[in-house]
């Protein structure tokens, strides 16, 4: 019996050796001409133009087209946008297009430790531009818009000691302002009633979050958020701001500025907290409490960092309040007190001319956002539909004719989640009082109290 032959298939053979010759051939001319290979290439070509002896065109000509990349093992990601941008580290680039332009002040973040999407944000492994630039589906941190690049200094810096970031601490101002912190939670603070925060920037567009403070309820119906009437400004800057929290977890040496106490932290919390209003430092400040000046060649770095968890542990007797600052705190703060022996510390200090219970409790209403529900003086006016108060968040002009200094501590630390409806068909009133419990520390519930107590104005003033 006869082998069978293989001739009817033949046909077949020549038919699929002629579709493989063809894709090898595709592939091949496709990686030929890549999008990275052709800006490698326009490189090579100004490297030789710009040659003036013989061995530099020779060493531009035989430069290898390769995939350039980054590693950066402390942040988890490698980068390779500078298979594209070749030039970000040649200043003779410096003002010619995208992606063969220099990278001005790279200096002050170096690209081996940094690498590039830490800030600008988009896919680091990616090598075509709309890929590695973020526009493709399934990538929810797409390049961030130059005029928003500032947001990603939140991510290592805190937004007020960047003089090259002011748009990032106008955003935070803007955040404080509108009493944001009064009802959204950011970085373990704030209130209930609206999302979280701490990643709202790896979640929401710029364009998103611009329409939303505009205008909350016509972008997302039903929405609890007041219109705030924000000015353009305020809103740019606010997006900006939010846009910073992507709750992205970096190393300490990345987030240095945020996580390790320091003397220039300590002093931002020492003038936050009002320390100088009992404390003098160089004979500026009050004299409730003892002068600060050489504190720590008084008292050891142990006593300093107990008396700040509980002054009446080490100084029975103390008026100082327990603040409740977190252990970070109390280690900035004690950071900041030994650093007062340099005299050229205390010249940092913004000393008000006098600070009272009144003035350090207006800061703690706009601390804890309570201005994004009552109005900026207290006036209330925020619209809460269905409140039988006129469906507006009520005034806190007249607070002190209906509670006592204690019952007014008593609500603010229980809340009050339900509110008194105008219709029972209606859905309930979207704002409600939060329970602040221990959130805000026993020193400044104080404050904040006198301070709502002083709005009655005092030709309608009634005693206790």
């Amino acid at each position: 019996m006869s082998e069978p032959s293989l001739r009817p298939w033949y046909p077949w053979f020549t038919f699929l050796a002629f579709v493989l010759g063809l894709l090898v051939t595709t592939v091949f001319f496709k990686d030929q001409f890549r999008e990275w290979k052709k800006w490698q290439n326009a490189y090579i070509k100004q490297e030789m133009a710009k040659a003036t002896t013989a061995e530099q065109r020779e060493a531009a000509a035989h430069i290898p087209i390769e995939i350039k990349q980054i590693v950066l093992p402390g942040l988890g990601r490698v980068d390779r946008c500078i298979t594209c941008h070749v030039a970000v580290e040649d200043p003779s680039y410096a003002g010619l297009k995208q992606p063969l332009a220099y990278h001005v002040n790279h200096s002050q973040h170096p690209f081996e430790k940094f690498g590039c999407t830490v800030c600008h944000q988009g896919q680091g492994l990616a090598t075509t531009k709309e890929a590695a630039h973020g526009n493709v589906p399934h990538w929810d941190r797409p390049m961030l818009p130059l005029n928003f690049l500032e947001a990603s200094c939140a991510k290592c810096h805190t937004a007020d000691e960047l003089a090259d970031a002011p748009k990032l601490a106008q955003g935070q101002a803007a955040f404080d302002k509108f009493g944001c912190i009064g009802c959204h939670k950011l970085q373990g603070r704030g209130g209930n009633v609206g999302p979280e925060l701490d990643a709202v920037g790896a979640r929401r567009s710029p364009e998103w979050l611009a329409r939303h403070f505009k205008n909350p309820s016509k972008l997302v119906p039903g929405s609890a958020m007041p219109h705030f009437q924000m000015s353009d400004d305020e809103i740019a800057a606010l997006t900006l701001y939010m846009l910073g929290q992507t709750g992205e977890h970096l190393s300490d040496y990345y987030v240095s500025m945020k996580t390790i106490p320091s003397a220039d932290s300590g002093r931002r919390l020492f003038q936050e907290r009002g320390c100088i209003g009992c404390h003098s430092v160089a004979k500026k400040g009050g004299v409730i409490g003892p002068a600060l000046d050489d504190v720590s060649k008084r008292r050891t770095g142990k006593w300093i960092v107990d008396h700040f968890k509980d002054p009446q542990s080490v100084s029975p007797g103390s008026v100082m309040p327990k603040f409740g600052f977190t252990e970070q705190e109390i280690r900035a703060l004690t950071a900041f007190l030994v650093s007062l022996s340099d005299p050229n510390v205390v010249g940092f200090l913004k000393v008000p001319s006098e600070l009272t219970s009144i003035e350090r409790g207006h800061t703690v209403f706009t601390k804890y956002g309570c201005a994004g529900c009552h109005n900026q003086d207290g006036n209330g006016g925020i619209p809460n539909p269905n409140a039988k108060t006129a469906e507006q968040v009520p005034s806190l002009k007249y607070v002190a004719e209906g509670y006592t200094k204690d019952e007014l501590k008593k609500f603010i630390m229980n809340g009050q989640r339900e509110i008194a409806m105008k219709d029972p068909s209606r859905p309930p009133p979207p704002l409600y009082m939060p329970a602040w419990k221990t959130r805000i520390p026993e020193g400044e519930l104080d404050d904040l109290v006198d301070y709502l107590i002083s709005l009655m104005p005092k030709d309608e003033k009634t005693s206790f």
